[in-house]
């Protein structure tokens, strides 16, 4: 199955699986559709208890893979069987992601990946574990830009062999925040930021003249990840303003950490442009509780 794959093809517009699935350090997440609509059909949230899962790139995430077992089996028979393969999210803070720029880059796809791997090893010093890269270029104006994405295999693997323990075929593996714009409305500002944040990472992904153009991972500090998030959010603005000469002209919000409705407040206080909040209406039959949870996996079967 090709890492992430699948989800860099379709950045901006997602496959659509028969379910889809995220594990974040505090819960689990999923969402059954019907393959020919796209509809959701049903939907479930569980809390998982501390220590379950601990996010990392290069040691085991699944702390206590027979609890974790236990659990999404659990999800899956309150869910229902998917009628088919399944996507996965992981978290952010078990991968490592990179944006490289070219000012020419060849289109053959060979020539393309040579180039990419030559340019990475000198950005990114990578520890002496086996990893799995798989990147998107986008070009504009002559030049291109390259979103990589790199996984320990042994990270990955664990994940797929606790999902196919519970009877689910993963066949396409990413990451919550770039699905996230499968909720942006169609007639979305080309030039918008899109910040998840969760009780224990920010995410921040620029998007300019419609295309990623900077994603940025940064762990929080329990008790204080609304005041650091807004401060994160600021300054991945400044920089990328200064950097690219264009302004941000929005700020989408998916407040999935605890105090959200105060913590959208703070942010906005950081910040001069508009912070609208991520996922926007929800289908019918997903409680409101669950609908910023579950946003990305909206946005993936958007």
């Amino acid at each position: 199955m090709p890492l992430f794959d699948s989800w860099i093809r379709h950045l901006t517009a997602p496959a659509v699986p028969a379910a889809a699935f995220q594990v974040a350090r505090g819960y689990l997440g999923g969402l059954r559709c019907a393959r020919k609509t796209g509809s959701v059909k049903s939907s479930v949230v569980r809390s998982l208890p501390p220590g379950l899962v601990e996010p990392s790139f290069d040691k085991p995430n699944l702390v206590q893979p027979d609890a974790f077992h236990s659990l999404l089996k659990d999800a899956v028979r309150r869910l229902g069987t998917p009628e088919g393969p399944v996507a996965l999210f992981l978290p952010e803070m078990s991968v490592k992601t990179v944006f490289l720029a070219f000012e020419t880059l060849p289109k053959a796809p060979a020539e393309c990946e040579k180039i990419v791997r030559w340019r990475l090893g000198r950005t990114l010093p990578l520890p002496p574990i086996e990893t799995k890269l798989s990147f998107a270029v986008h070009r504009t104006n002559g030049r291109a830009r390259v979103f990589c994405v790199l996984a320990a295999e042994s990270v990955v693997r664990e994940y797929e062999q606790a999902f196919a323990k519970a009877g689910l075929n993963v066949r396409m593996v990413g990451l919550p925040t770039p699905a996230l714009l499968g909720c942006l409305p169609k007639n979305a500002v080309t030039n918008h930021l899109i910040v998840n944040v969760e009780d224990d990472y920010f995410a921040a992904l620029a998007v300019l003249d419609g295309g990623p153009a900077l994603f940025r991972v940064k762990p929080l500090t329990p008790g204080a990840s609304w005041a650091e998030a807004a401060g994160e959010t600021a300054a991945t603005i400044r920089f990328f303003e200064d950097r690219e000469k264009k302004a941000v002209e929005t700020v989408w919000l998916r407040p999935a950490a605890e105090d959200a409705e105060s913590g959208a407040v703070l942010l906005q206080k950081r910040v001069s442009c508009p912070v609208r909040i991520l996922p926007g209406e929800a289908p019918t039959g997903i409680p409101p509780a669950d609908k910023i949870r579950l946003a990305p996996l909206l946005g993936q079967l958007a």
